[in-house]
């Protein structure tokens, strides 16, 4: 992933751009990682132990990362599926980890001087802070441009970076600014086949297949469970097949598995609930003692009748 180093809002939006951007819980993840990477050299002290981190890095576990993403109820995401987002970062090219899982992993942020640079060492700003200080002697005199040059610290300067990105990131989204292109906060991605209205759910051909597929089965097993909304389905398949690395053949037979298991048929009834409960059904299925499959019959074949008959 190209890092942006032009302020906040340009940041976002360039996040909002990925593929894996639509899940809130990775962006939620993302944005903690940068702001809990360490901006110069440091020594942490961490389960017991000093780890001597470089600026970008952080040591942490799954869990405790886990306990920043929460749900409405305040329950925090599992360890097992921070570390299959932590995949994901790893897979874009955007960390590096090593370490071990619970005693700590020290994640390194690629690239990350230049998320951390500061606003003042970047040109638009340097050049636009300039052209302001000249305009202001022209009309101030040399005093009051000292006096303001020795009230101005680089916090100050950052805030109004900051601010100067978010009016302008207001005006490109208002009314006034018809051509922004922005408008679409979800554009439409090459490979879609369903989508919501606003684009923050969407599922490619194969995805929709798979969502319909799922649909099917369901409705041979509750005939009068109601129709499923597909779009949010596929997007369902989807974020198990992007975030979750499934495949559209693994998501299948572990449904199939579940609808004809005596308890899980009546409870796994959608993705959602299939993506909520893959650990355990998964668990499960491979716990279950497989039948050998019976030998085909061969009629002319009389043997078995030895011992049966003297």
């Amino acid at each position: 992933m190209e890092n942006q180093k032009h302020g906040f809002i340009p940041l976002y939006r360039s996040i909002l751009k990925k593929p894996w951007a639509k899940d809130v819980y990775l962006r939620t993840l993302w944005d903690n990682l940068l702001f809990a990477a360490q901006r110069q050299p440091y020594t942490a002290r961490f389960k017991g132990r000093e780890w001597h981190l470089s600026a970008g890095q952080l040591v942490t576990t799954a869990a405790d990362l886990g306990l920043g993403l929460c749900d409405r109820n305040g329950q925090p995401v599992s360890r097992d599926a921070v570390v299959r987002m932590l995949k994901v970062f790893e897979r874009e090219g955007m960390i590096s980890m090593e370490g071990e899982k619970q005693k700590g992993t020290v994640i390194t942020i690629t690239n990350y001087a230049e998320y951390a640079q500061k606003t003042d060492d970047l040109p638009a700003h340097e050049a636009a802070h300039t052209a302001a200080h000249d305009k202001a002697s022209n009309g101030a005199g040399s005093e009051g441009m000292a006096a303001h040059e020795a009230a101005q610290t680089p916090a100050q300067h950052e805030q109004q970076y900051i601010n100067n990105n978010i009016k302008r990131s207001s005006f490109e989204n208002s009314d006034e600014s018809p051509n922004s292109p922005y408008e679409n906060d979800f554009p439409v991605k090459p490979d879609t086949a369903i989508s919501s209205p606003k684009g923050n759910k969407w599922g490619s051909h194969d995805d929709l297949y798979c969502a319909e597929w799922i649909a099917g089965l369901v409705a041979s097993i509750r005939p009068a469970v109601r129709k499923p909304n597909l779009t949010t389905w596929a997007n369902d398949v989807r974020l198990m097949r992007e975030i979750d690395g499934r495949t559209h053949r693994e998501i299948c037979e572990l449904f199939k598995w579940a609808s004809r298991d005596a308890f899980w048929c009546s409870n796994i009834l959608s993705p959602a609930k299939l993506r909520a409960k893959w650990d355990t059904l998964s668990l499960q299925r491979d716990a279950t003692p497989r039948r050998a499959a019976a030998p085909a019959l061969d009629y002319n074949n009389t043997d078995w009748i030895h011992g049966v008959i003297e």
